[in-house]
């Protein structure tokens, strides 16, 4: 007698879904990588220019004597003092400077006068003592910064708002 061998099927081993989860996270870190890649070899180029440092004094002798200078081809525009966050905004030989405060909004109006590299600050419709006194500073720009020095000014607080830096908003 002989017996009988039964035939066992094998099973076949289920698809461990740790190696589908593997495959799709190492998908998934290569393109991360390749964004990061092409951010910084086509994000940089534009900076990789050298940075000149420039300069710029007004003063006589670079401008001929029949031409004048006006504050909008030098200064016009909206600068923030580097002291307190005080706006300056310069429209032709007008101004306006404004403190942004929550609770106390100031603005004060005027002119500003250029003349080679010295500028005359005049406030208008203040009710202080500064209000017909002009205040002469010279001022150097350099990059996007204005600083000014006060020259004459019989206005404290004036002084103490000009004698700053000033960066291009």
């Amino acid at each position: 007698m002989c017996a009988k061998t039964r035939k066992v099927k094998k099973r076949q081993k289920a698809q461990p879904t740790g190696s589908l989860l593997t495959i799709f996270i190492v998908i998934i870190i290569i393109a991360v990588l390749a964004a990061a890649a092409a951010y910084f070899l086509y994000g940089t180029r534009k900076t990789e220019h050298k940075i000149i440092e420039k300069t710029t004094t007004v003063t006589k002798k670079t401008i001929p004597e029949k031409q004048k200078v006006t504050a909008k081809s030098v200064l016009e525009g909206t600068w923030v003092s580097t002291n307190d966050g005080r706006m300056l905004t310069i429209h032709g030989t007008s101004f306006t400077m404004e403190l942004p405060s929550v609770s106390d909004h100031e603005i004060v109006k005027g002119t500003f006068r250029i003349t080679g590299n010295k500028a005359t600050i005049v406030y208008a419709g203040s009710k202080d003592k500064c209000a017909e006194s002009p205040g002469t500073y010279s001022f150097k720009i350099r990059r996007k910064s204005v600083t000014f020095t006060v020259i004459h000014d019989k206005c404290p607080g004036r002084k103490q708002i000009f004698s700053t830096t000033w960066e291009k908003f």
